[in-house]
């Protein structure tokens, strides 16, 4: 029994049984995935260019698309992004947004014409692509929820035999709770001061960061008919996480002199990876072209820095925070992602237009784990890899119409595969629904276009044994504009 106490021993038996439940494997994932992004025409073409060339984005996902080049080119794009999650949660909906300005791509190409040889042309190029955006906010909260992050606490704490002097140790979590008496023991019995009826609950997430490559390019034209290329990429993920749980305690609940209390917490992942890919596109006849691209596993080293905090407010005033002093974590690992092959197939309709179609395939069971720190061999986590995901395909589709000699009308579609099996209820696929149109001359090119994403996941706030899942129905809206010039 320690200094502060106002609570019942019948609390003891009130208390749920669960097990533990962790996320290291789906950060993993998170951390695996990319989206359409880059210049307006690959957006609007829903990223269906490994059989096309002739675009920075395009020379990215196949570096073949270099020899489709003629000129030196430049280029560069802006991307005005949006993202809207809704979220239901017992009932309850909530809207939240965010939105930033980023460059999802620019680059800079040469050529070099050969005479008199079946080998047309070489190049070289540097760029830079966005892979994905995690810009994110989302909020979670209902009425009357039937449990509480502290049913959670005490779940971990049966589960793992976890003494009371073992606490102080763990600084981010159990501890903070124990500090500030949402956990306590009388007489050798735990207690929860959650309470036993229905609770308040409120969940706000903010997310800003991005994947981004630097690559450099090297690939030739033989004879108007294979066109071959190759990348080395050099990635950086920086990524930020926020997240406060808050609790009301409901004021007719005699159990317990809590009125509410609030977690949270703080995460930033930043570091550097590498990988190669290489690409051919072949064209069997003048109006058809074939592509192929492989892209390694990259593989990062990545520096999690993190940390917590907690306050609790009882009847009369009484307010506890902890900790009572800025305390941060540190963690250093390695994450492999999963090698991708790319198959697409592009039909040139003379001066009209044309229409072209990729096939991502994507084997998340691939995904590796290593500490740094520790030297922890990840074995759980890539179990629960093997268990938990498959191998996916991503689908790209678009069309181009040519309206003028200038002017360029485009659309696209692309249906990311859901990478979980389809024994879990969580959802990872996702839509993109594009729209874009181009003005091109001989010296220089404007493009634009507007994607639109659709996807629906659930979240736990804790332990999914004691609580429901918040269902999240997520929109982002994507404005794209590229400007490039020829010299």
């Amino acid at each position: 029994m320690r200094a502060f106490k106002h609570i019942s021993i019948v609390a003891v038996s009130l208390m749920l049984t669960a097990p533990s439940f962790a996320q290291n494997e789906q950060d993993a994932l998170f951390l695996s995935r990319d989206e359409v992004t880059g210049s307006a025409r690959s957006v609007a073409l829903g990223g269906a260019f490994t059989a096309l060339g002739g675009d920075i984005s395009g020379v990215y996902s196949n570096p073949a698309g270099i020899g489709v080049y003629r000129n030196n080119t430049f280029s560069i794009s802006g991307a005005f992004h949006t993202s809207i999650v809704l979220s239901d949660y017992y009932g309850n909906s909530v809207l939240d947004s965010k939105t930033n300005f980023n460059i999802p791509t620019m680059g800079i190409l040469g050529v070099n014409e050969i005479k008199g040889s079946k080998w047309r042309s070489t190049g070289m190029a540097f760029g830079m692509h966005r892979n994905m955006s995690y810009h994110r906010n989302y909020s979670i909260s209902s009425n009357d929820v039937p449990s509480s992050l502290i049913d959670s606490y005490l779940q971990t704490i049966y589960d793992n035999d976890i003494q009371p002097s073992e606490l102080p140790s763990y600084t981010f979590d159990l501890g903070l709770a124990w500090n500030t008496y949402l956990i306590d023991t009388i007489n050798g019995y735990w207690y929860n001061a959650a309470g036993v009826l229905p609770v308040d609950q409120s969940y706000r997430v903010e997310e800003s960061g991005a994947k981004r490559e630097t690559f450099f390019s090297f690939g030739g034209n033989y004879d108007d008919k294979l066109y071959v290329g190759a990348n080395v990429n050099f990635s950086r993920i920086n990524f930020q996480r926020e997240y406060a749980h808050s609790e009301d305690i409901n004021p007719d609940d005699t159990l317990t002199v809590l009125r509410e209390f609030t977690f949270n917490y703080g995460e930033e992942i930043s570091g550097l990876g590498a990988g190669i890919s290489a690409g051919l596109i072949y064209r069997p006849i003048t109006p058809l072209r074939l592509g192929l691209s492989i892209k390694s596993p990259t593989v990062y080293s990545l520096d999690l820095v993190y940390s917590s905090w907690m306050v609790s407010t009882f009847t009369e005033g009484r307010v506890f925070t902890a900790p009572d002093y800025d305390v941060t974590g540190n963690y250093k690992f390695r994450l492999t992602t999963p090698a991708k092959a790319n198959l697409g197939i592009a039909y040139v309709i003379g001066k009209y237009g044309l229409i072209s179609a990729d096939a991502e395939f994507v084997n998340y069971t691939g995904i590796r784990m290593q500490g740094i720190s520790d030297f922890y061999n990840f074995n759980a986590e890539e179990n629960a890899i093997r268990n938990n995901l498959q191998a996916g395909v991503n689908l790209k589709l678009g069309a181009e119409y040519r309206v003028t000699s200038e002017w360029t009308l485009r659309g696209g579609f692309a249906h990311f595969g859901d990478p979980y099996s389809s024994s879990l209820v969580d959802q990872g696929a996702f839509q993109l629904y594009s729209l874009g149109f181009g003005y091109r001359t001989e010296d220089f090119f404007i493009d634009a276009a507007y994607q639109l994403k659709t996807q629906n996941s659930i979240r736990y706030l804790y332990n999914p044994d004691l609580v429901e899942p918040a269902d999240l129905s997520s929109t982002d809206n994507r404005i794209t504009a590229t400007f490039g010039f020829k010299f």
